[in-house]
Order: structure tokens, then C-alpha cells, then sequence
């Protein structure tokens, strides 16, 4: 893809496993944790889960969902993660569907076990946060149809970044 997401953005989702989803339909939001392995050369976690979940349901109904990945330092300096947006799509193409599961069952090899509808979770938008360099730094990074690619947020004064 010509617009990659940025090397520190894309390592810190590979070192992590978990998602938080929050999606919404019929005037109802839903928000689920899952399993994910990141699929860096398309932009997108691959995720199983039912569609007869809640939040597969939902997601079937409306595509469009934002969530999270974050880990849980105690150390506030070690506060890093994403907030993003993104497409939800369960795939039905045998062919899509191997070739997610193979990236999955390398991160997870014994989701091999358990049936499930495979999903992807297309990155439209993602922030990062990070305290490490300097506290809380923010980048964005948007696929190419957005009018902004890649874009680190300015600090204002004591600290806090816009956006």
C-alpha cells in the first residue's frame, strides 16, 4: 500500500493481542474485547468471532466501528496506545478467509481448534498516544482516501495534545 502506517504506530499493535470493539445498530451500541492478529501489509486486524455475537450482529448490520488497543502499565510515563475507526467485514471468499486465517493461526495457532466466522477490521483512522517520548504525543495516520495521511497532533502548553 503506498500509505504504510508508520513503523512505531504498526509495532506497537503487533506486540499486543486483544481489541476492544465498539460498534452500534438500531439505536443500540455494543462494545466486545477479541483476540486479533495484525495484518500490517493490508491495514487491518483479523479477528473470529460469530456472527451470531452481539457485536457481530451489529457489525453485520453496520460496518462502521471504532475501538481500541491499550496495555495496562501502572507507570503513567509508560502509557502508550490507539484509539481508530475502521470497517468491519466478515469474510465469505474461501480464498479471503484462508489467507486471514493463516495470519491468524500464526499469532493464535490454537484458534485452529474452535469454528468460527473470520472478520477483518479495515484501519480507516488510528491515534496514537504515547508518554514515552514526551507525554501524551499524538500521531494520526488515515488511509489514503482521507484528505490528511499522517500527521503528529502540536502540545500545547502543560502538555495536552489537540484533538
Amino acid at each position: 500500500m503506498a500509505n504504510p502506517i508508520p513503523a512505531h504506530i504498526a509495532q506497537f499493535i503487533a506486540q499486543h493481542h486483544v481489541v476492544s470493539l465498539a460498534c452500534h445498530s438500531e439505536n443500540e451500541i455494543w462494545a466486545a474485547s477479541c483476540f486479533y492478529a495484525f495484518d500490517e501489509q493490508s491495514h487491518r486486524l483479523i479477528v473470529l468471532t460469530k456472527t451470531t455475537t452481539e457485536h457481530g450482529k451489529r457489525m453485520l448490520a453496520n460496518p462502521h466501528i471504532a475501538g481500541t488497543i491499550a496495555g495496562q502499565p501502572e507507570n503513567i510515563r509508560e502509557i502508550e496506545g490507539i484509539q481508530f475507526q475502521a470497517v468491519a467485514r466478515c469474510l465469505e471468499n474461501e480464498a479471503e478467509k484462508q489467507t486471514a486465517l493463516q495470519i491468524y493461526w500464526q499469532k493464535h495457532p490454537l484458534a485452529k481448534l474452535i469454528p468460527s466466522d473470520v472478520w477483518e477490521i479495515a484501519f480507516t483512522r488510528i491515534k496514537h498516544t504515547e508518554n514515552k517520548v514526551a507525554f501524551a504525543k499524538k500521531s494520526v495516520w488515515e488511509r489514503e482516501f482521507f484528505e490528511h495521511t499522517y500527521h503528529s497532533l502540536p502540545l500545547l502548553a502543560g502538555g495536552a495534545a489537540e484533538g
